[in-house]
């Protein structure tokens, strides 16, 4: 990023976080007025939480990274890295990652919900949240025609992808790299604010780990465009997935792949870390083209 011209009144690091997040609330909070009012004039569900979903996805998340990256320097697209195209071979070995660390993801994904707290109000309001969160997800996939199955993979899948990719890996990692932090200890520390900023603590570990991969992804990977590819892959393969299973009784269950039955042995989730792990040390350099 040496390269970037940045604009002198926000040169501090103090102020490029203050206009990410002061935007980013002032935006949530006119999503919150905007999408009550949406729900006063239109009545169809589905059209509401698609409608509210691509508002709060827009509003919330691309807005203040592109305005913060805007203000920053006047290269914003380069301060973001979308300006850099990943390579062929590299948007394929992230599909690859994807696809062999599913089952691993799965079988972390029942570890975390079979967490078991201590009864208590924060207990009681964490079941709250994560029920609440599952209720809307699994009303978005309820969609009964191809076309509007396709809606929900653009929306969950390409534009959540996209739009928390920018603000997340795009504009608060680079902020924290260009405030001279540890790579490592920028792409975890945003990694944490994204899982938890979704609050739902009993995704919280996979998803951690998904924002870990997608933070070095963009810093080692060189372009913002890896993680957007891999976050819209995962989210649209459990958009398809969650179609079949909920129209068709005789499909397997794609969240159970790599979670063994009850006292069984994880086999396959431990054979997807392996080969994970391979697939980093074998192609972690056509991969992380700037280790």
């Amino acid at each position: 990023m040496e390269e970037l011209q940045y604009r002198r009144e926000f040169m501090s690091y103090g102020k490029r976080i203050i206009l990410l997040w002061g935007a980013f609330i002032v935006c949530l909070l006119f999503v919150t007025i905007i999408t009550s009012w949406i729900g006063s004039v239109i009545s169809n569900l589905h059209a509401l939480i698609f409608i509210s979903s691509a508002i709060q996805n827009i509003c919330v998340f691309m807005l203040p990274a592109v305005l913060t990256a805007y203000y920053i320097t006047p290269r914003p697209f380069a301060l973001l890295n979308l300006d850099s195209k990943p390579g062929l071979t590299q948007v394929l070995l992230v599909l690859v990652v994807m696809v062999v660390s599913m089952p691993a993801l799965n079988y972390l994904v029942h570890l975390n919900e079979s967490v078991d707290l201590p009864d208590s109000a924060i207990e009681d309001w964490l079941r709250n949240t994560e029920a609440a969160a599952r209720a809307v997800t699994d009303k978005l996939l309820e969609v009964d025609s191809v076309g509007l199955l396709m809606v929900s993979v653009l929306v969950i899948g390409i534009l959540t992808g996209f739009c928390e990719e920018v603000f997340f890996r795009g504009a608060q990692q680079q902020i924290f790299l260009l405030r001279g932090i540890n790579g490592h200890v920028a792409v975890w520390v945003t990694a944490i604010l994204f899982s938890a900023l979704h609050f739902q603590f009993y995704g919280f570990f996979p998803r951690l780990l998904l924002g870990v991969f997608f933070g070095y992804l963009v810093w080692k990977g060189g372009s913002l465009w890896l993680p957007v590819i891999a976050h819209a892959f995962n989210n649209s393969v459990t958009v398809v997935f969650g179609y079949i299973s909920k129209h068709d009784s005789s499909a397997f269950d794609f969240n159970t792949i790599g979670v063994p039955c009850e006292g069984g042995f994880p086999v396959l989730a431990l054979v997807s870390l392996l080969v994970t792990v391979a697939v980093f040390v074998l192609c972690g350099k056509r991969l992380f083209v700037k280790l």
